[in-house]
């Protein structure tokens, strides 16, 4: 019996799809056929659930951008400038929402659809609703036929990808918890636990894009999505407090932590335990028993030994490993309800509303400005020297840019060889084999057989663009009409148009500033330095009691985009060129991106406690000393973004900072003398009082630490020019 792979099945399915999608668009004698094409091409994914998911994205899309399309024309019949510049806004905003994390693949469907039927009814506005009718007919002709194929033939759900991409998710977390564990025993390692925390990242990403088909082909994920979007929201919360509780097991590390904490050692293997168990459910097996509340033991006799800054952390480790505690419980509680296990229904998760949100993000509004200076640019040349293509040429190059917007770690220039190529390929079958044919079933086996060679060949997630290429410049080149003609003129003409277009965005976004990984780096580090700088500075008591709701807003704004650089980095550090650039190394670099985030997270966990409402009291004080601390910090990040890290001693700083530091912990020692232990510093204060003393040693031990992990790095090459 013959045996089809996978990989040949959703080849199949795409080519019968496509063909089924040119048959009924050219039996019904509509225009332009290769839109349905277009619909077919870019909702085929891995899933049924997926296509669907993306389907009804593009639909709604579409729907948008022909809404907006007729209003703007209405707005704007005869008023070019002012079209524009409404369209410029409408397209930059939709770039911003693109660039983010939820329904991109909408927004740039409204974007390129509003241009295309805008600018395609320029010459005559009559036109303009059955271009947009027909542009809704035939995408919705498109995303129906695939839509039936994915779910009738062949059907590839998503559930058992959701269910793997889990299992590996919590197995990743069990890991790392293991190896963060053997931090007590001095057993801690770096570059295993990098590894998994790159893995977790990629698994994240998967996850929510199995799990969005996953919902929408199978029942029975549909009736637990509640469940399944709780557990989403746990792991990502656990990776996050599993981060800031190795810090701070590595602040507490000392021979007499088991002492301090009688039952640690107990509570950490209740945590694996339950990882384990989680893990095991998720992969089908029955769980062996029932998580328990477990509370941190603290030896109330032991901890009077210890100096403040040292109750300090492990007041707050004690509050954290809690908190681990209470999150493992709840995930393991979490995949019981999803398979079944519990009777009582799981409440749906409420994110917690922190204001990032309203934050804007520089690099997104980088990407929108490229996008509408690639827009005008092309629209001048069209005005004043009329480049093949006319205004399909202003279309497809605003398309592109929105394309390169949508994936910043992947180098502009790498859209050309894939065009080209499909151009020629599209070419060859345009001009000699094409006019050969004499009706529909001799060209829907040539569309068949096109389809599946693109699909088979290209069917790797890295090979996205050489398949959007190829399929493209097949859809736009042979241009099938029921009125079929051939001109190598009519060819050449549209091959000049997609690759001036692309060269047109290739060249813009290498406009300055720089997109090159290396100068974007750069750019990126001095950013994070000044935000550090800034976030510093505003922390001091007078700064807190002047700030007006715009510069708390401020601060909201400088905090997310302080967590969020590390990351951008990581994904840029992938692409710098080593051949040339081979300092720092790749695993350095990454220990580097890594002190980032570690600076970040405890600058702003500095800020957070800062906002507690009886730490002003504290540091009242305390101000001086606070104070002159806070100046040599943010003179150091000051130093850095000027001049870089290489040019501080960190032994030198070491020294300054403990001096401080000491200085500080004598000044709470006369401090709880002169309050005897109540009033203004009562008990009730004290966690929150030792999470801020040690928020000031943690961020102290990290400024030092970074300086000492770039010592002696060399970054010329990375400031230099290249071509």
């Amino acid at each position: 019996m013959l045996t089809i792979s996978t990989r040949a099945k959703e080849a199949i399915k795409t080519a019968l799809a496509m063909t089924i999608a040119y048959g009924i668009s050219l039996a019904m004698g509509w225009d332009k056929p290769h839109w349905a094409g277009f619909a077919v091409a870019m909702i085929s994914l891995s899933t049924a659930g997926q296509s669907l998911n993306k389907g009804f994205m593009r639909m709604l899309g579409t729907v948008l951008g022909v809404g907006m399309a007729f209003l703007l024309i209405a707005l704007f019949p005869q008023q070019r400038w002012g079209f524009m510049i409404v369209v410029s806004v409408f397209i930059g905003f939709c770039t911003y929402m693109l660039t983010g994390q939820r329904y991109q693949y909408a927004w740039f469907v409204a974007a390129f659809v509003s241009l295309v039927i805008a600018v395609s009814s320029s010459a005559n506005t009559k036109q303009t609703f059955q271009i947009g009718v027909m542009r809704l007919q035939e995408t919705g002709l498109g995303i129906l036929i695939y839509s039936l194929i994915s779910v009738f033939i062949w059907k590839q759900s998503g559930v058992g990808s959701l269910n793997k991409t889990a299992h590996e998710l919590v197995a990743v977390q069990k890991r790392l918890f293991d190896n963060y564990r053997g931090l007590v025993a001095g057993e801690d390692d770096e570059k295993a636990s990098r590894q998994l925390r790159m893995q977790y990242v990629a698994l994240t990403r998967q996850f929510g894009q199995v799990l969005i088909g996953a919902e929408v082909d199978t029942y029975e994920v549909r009736g637990v999505r509640h469940q399944w979007r709780r557990f989403q929201i746990l792991t990502l919360k656990f990776m996050e407090d599993l981060e800031r509780w190795r810090q701070y097991l590595s602040e507490v590390q000392q021979p007499g932590i088991d002492a301090l904490l009688p039952n640690l050692n107990a509570i950490e293997n209740e945590v694996a335990a339950r990882l384990a168990q989680a893990k095991k459910m998720l992969a089908g097996k029955s769980p062996e028993f029932q998580p328990l509340p477990m509370a941190v033991a603290l030896n109330k006799i032991g901890m009077h030994s210890l100096s403040p800054f040292k109750k300090a952390n492990l007041a707050v480790f004690k509050a954290q490993t809690e908190q681990i505690e209470r999150l493992s419980r709840e995930l393991l509680d979490c995949v019981a309800a999803i398979r079944g296990l519990k009777q009582e229904d799981t409440p749906r998760p409420a994110e917690v509303k922190s204001g990032m949100h309203l934050a804007v993000d520089p690099d997104r509004l980088q990407a929108v400005y490229r996008v509408i200076a690639t827009l005008w640019i092309a629209f001048l040349l069209w005005i004043y020297l009329d480049p093949p293509g006319h205004s399909s040429f202003v279309q497809l190059a605003a398309t592109m840019a929105m394309v390169i917007a949508m994936s910043p770690q992947a180098p502009p220039i790498s859209l050309v060889m894939p065009f080209a190529w499909g151009c020629i390929v599209a070419g060859c079958l345009y001009v000699f084999v094409m006019p050969q044919l004499l009706g529909f079933t001799e060209l829907g086996l040539i569309i068949f057989i096109y389809t599946f060679a693109v699909y088979y060949l290209f069917s790797q997630p890295r090979q996205i663009l050489a398949k959007m290429g190829t399929i493209v410049g097949f859809l736009v080149l042979t241009a099938i009409e029921n009125q079929q003609t051939y001109s190598f003129v009519k060819y050449a003409n549209t091959s000049a148009m997609i690759m001036l277009s692309i060269i047109l965005t290739v060249a813009v976004f290498y406009l300055p500033p720089s997109p090159r990984p290396e100068k974007t780096c750069l750019r990126l580090v001095n950013r994070f330095f000044r935000q550090c700088e800034i976030l510093i500075s505003r922390l001091s008591l007078e700064s807190r009691k002047k700030q007006s709701w715009l510069g708390r807003l401020e601060m909201v704004f400088y905090r997310k985009d302080l967590l969020e650089i590390p990351s951008k980095l990581m994904i840029y550090g992938q692409r710098i060129d080593r051949r040339v650039l081979t300092e720092p190394s790749a695993e350095r670099f990454e220990a580097v991106v890594n002190s980032l985030a570690i600076l970040a997270h405890r600058i702003t966990m500095l800020a957070q406690v800062r906002q507690l409402p009886q730490a002003d009291l504290i540091i009242q004080e305390l101000l001086e000393d606070i104070r002159s601390w806070q100046l040599v910090i943010q003179g150091i990040f000051k130093q850095w973004r000027l001049s870089g890290a290489a040019s501080i001693d960190a032994t030198d700083l070491q020294a300054r900072l403990e001096s401080m530091l000491n200085h500080i912990e004598e000044r709470i020692d006369t401090v709880f003398r002169q309050e005897g232990g109540g009033g203004a510093l009562s008990e009730k204060y004290n966690e929150n009082f030792y999470r801020l003393l040690g928020s000031y040693r943690s961020l102290s031990e990290a400024v030092v630490n970074h300086v000492r992990l770039v010592a002696g790095l060399n970054w010329e090459k990375w400031h230099e020019e290249r071509f």
